[in-house]
């Protein structure tokens, strides 16, 4: 089954909205900036998301009571809905829904919950916190807003997140279970994500250089990115404005180390994920939308891609130079993989300045125009999920 994305909303560090997203792919500008915050953690940069025009779309009394990852996605959810015209009249709203795929959550309000209940007791547990700390707060929020009374899932596996919510939700629609699902990713910077990346290690203090023979680290980065998502055939019934089709997907899993990706097995599952999605047709990938972030599974990504495709390795990209790396950073990689199928370009690689031999001639370096009717968009995510989708031009 084909399925039809019909409306756009994001939240980035190179902009809000469709337009000023894709025009920030066009120029190659770059949402890392120097970070006060994260140079108080022990380092210097990061990719936030500026003012996203909360107050425009979501009205002061409900504001009060959302948590920042909840505006993001809201606004996002809004600006899908509005550009796929999902009016009452046009779906039932009992078969309208959310599927969000968050690597963390609202970590600061689930934070604030569980110190004052280890520090001061369950008397000093804020009530209020609670209901906007756990992990589904964000899709159960947006659902109110939006009213949406359908399916509502929240799907939590670290950078896997946000593509596994798009498979998923591709299910749901096929069963029957949902005629229209807003579908992506949300994560935010916060406290306790600083703290992390500095225990971590592998954060760059120079910049961000996906693919680089010099690269030393990701920059860390937010996002919230949904697509609205029906069945093709009822997109085309109602005569609805189809951006990109989702043909293909492949899923596999291995057993990895806690940190490491490859190692022992190799690269083997996440080949095996990116030949199941091209269902054996490798030769139409006419560009890969890289999920290269600067640290040493770089290359092994690349491996994988050129595995899975029967020793070939299309142009690619990687936008995370430009809004840092975030567990949601997959939903921004889909929508980058609509905007090379309708405008014929793929964005560049920010940062990139010495690609590592054999691939310097497969690195899209500066924007570029390419011809192309499928993109591959993968996902190989640390601790054995790896899944690969399939994203072709509308007819």
């Amino acid at each position: 089954m084909r399925f039809a994305v019909t409306g756009i909303g994001v939240c980035s560090p190179i902009g809000v909205g469709e337009e000023a997203f894709f025009d920030a792919l066009s120029t190659g500008r770059s949402g890392i900036a120097p970070d006060e915050a994260g140079a108080k953690a022990g380092f210097p940069l990061a990719a936030r998301i500026g003012n996203f025009g909360a107050r425009e779309h979501i009205a002061a009394a409900s504001l009060r009571r959302m948590p920042r990852l909840t505006q993001l996605t809201v606004v996002a959810a809004k600006l899908a809905i509005g550009q796929a015209r999902l009016a009452p009249n046009v779906y039932d709203p009992n078969r309208t829904g959310v599927v969000l795929g968050t690597g963390l959550g609202t970590l600061d309000e689930t934070m604030d919950f569980v110190s004052g209940y280890v520090n001061d007791g369950a008397e000093a547990a804020s009530p209020a916190t609670f209901p906007v700390s756990v992990m589904n707060a964000a899709a159960g929020q947006l659902a109110v807003e939006c009213k949406l009374r359908g399916v509502n899932s929240t799907v939590n596996h670290r950078d896997h997140s946000p593509l596994s919510a798009v498979a998923m939700a591709c299910d749901l629609l096929a069963l029957g279970r949902a005629d229209a699902l807003l579908v992506g990713g949300a994560d935010e910077l916060s406290g306790p994500v600083h703290h992390a990346y500095m225990k971590m290690g592998g954060v760059s203090r120079t910049g961000m250089r996906p693919y680089d023979l010099e690269r030393d680290g990701l920059v860390p980065g937010e996002a919230a990115a949904l697509i609205c998502l029906e069945r093709e055939e009822d997109a085309l019934r109602r005569g609805a404005r189809i951006r990109a089709v989702l043909t293909g997907r492949g899923e596999s899993g291995d057993a990895r180390p806690r940190t490491g990706w490859g190692k022992g097995g190799g690269f083997a599952e996440a080949a095996r994920a990116v030949k199941r999605a091209v269902e054996g047709r490798p030769e139409r990938i006419g560009w890969v939308a890289g999920a290269g972030n600067g640290t040493q599974l770089d290359e092994q990504e690349l491996e994988a891609i050129r595995e899975g495709l029967d020793g070939r390795l299309p142009p690619i990209s990687s936008i995370l130079g430009q809004t840092g790396e975030s567990f949601s950073s997959g939903s921004l990689r889909l929508l980058a993989a609509i905007y090379a199928l309708e405008r014929q370009q793929a964005p560049g690689t920010a940062g990139l300045a010495h690609a590592r031999a054999p691939w310097d001639v497969n690195i899209v370096n500066i924007s570029r125009p390419i011809s192309t009717n499928a993109v591959l968009v993968p996902s190989f995510a640390q601790g054995g999920a790896n899944l690969a989708l399939v994203v072709e031009r509308a007819a």
